[in-house]
């Protein structure tokens, strides 16, 4: 599989980064985790909107989500398709859609579930609304990406072995003196926080035995280059920059 980052800013679209919005590709089938405010844009410049297959929307939040509108709006004005893209989303985001006949809704839940040649599993992980971390396997390697989460079991569990770890780091250097105690322990109905530090998105790697760590959802006024420090993990980190294209190596577990 490849994965291409469209969009990678957390919170709020930053300079020249829309929010965030990650296709996967693999045996001509193209799958969008999320798409999110800016996102579509991004998208245009690597695939006509026809062409996708599967979005896996992780929670409601806009920068996740805002971007389905639009692509529905495409889809529709454009055409070019026979049937409605597939599209798996927490209840309510089809509602935020609106009527459309382009997009067919499906209701996220934990569990595992077929995409074209891709193996999904979605783990129910712990943030303000309900969110699912996704991890995509083919007959090769494996992505997991955490959507929005503070340290929980499930993301813990789910993380374990993958080829490319697509994490999350919102919480920046001012959001709290020093970094948290860790509590992979607790499960997703834990209280704040739900999110990570890059401190923490290293320490998930390292626990899942990760072949390769990709740091996102970096707030756009927070210093990147400061996230990628403090993410420290033994194997290779990178920050998904827009454009950043990975081929998960094979599964290390």
């Amino acid at each position: 599989m490849i994965l291409t980052v469209l969009g990678s800013s957390g919170s709020a679209p930053g300079p020249g980064n829309p929010c965030s919005g990650y296709l996967v590709e693999h045996a001509g089938h193209r799958l969008l985790l999320d798409l999110g405010t800016g996102a579509f844009g991004a998208l245009l410049g690597h695939v006509r909107p026809a062409l996708v297959d599967t979005v896996v929307i992780t929670h409601r939040h806009a920068d996740h989500s805002a971007d389905l509108a639009v692509l529905a709006y495409a889809l529709e004005k454009l055409g070019g398709r026979t049937e409605p893209v597939r599209v798996i989303a927490p209840a309510g985001v089809g509602e935020r859609v609106g009527r459309t006949s382009v997009l067919a809704f499906e209701e996220a839940g934990a569990g595992g579930l077929a995409c074209g040649p891709f193996r999904v599993r979605l783990a129910r992980v712990r943030h303000s609304v309900e969110t699912y971390a996704v991890r995509v396997e083919d007959e090769r390697g494996s992505l997991t990406y955490t959507g929005d989460s503070g340290p929980c079991r499930e993301l813990a569990e789910l993380a374990h072995g993958s080829g490319v770890l697509l994490a999350e780091a919102a919480l920046g250097p001012g959001d709290g003196p020093g970094v948290p105690a860790v509590r992979w322990d607790a499960d997703h109905t834990a209280p704040a926080p739900h999110h990570l530090t890059a401190h923490q998105a290293g320490d998930l790697a390292a626990r899942a035995g990760a072949g390769l760590l990709a740091l996102t959802h970096v707030r756009p006024w927070d210093d990147p280059v400061a996230s990628l420090a403090a993410a420290r993990f033994p194997g290779p980190v990178v920050l998904a920059s827009p454009g950043l294209r990975l081929t998960p190596p094979a599964e290390t577990r």
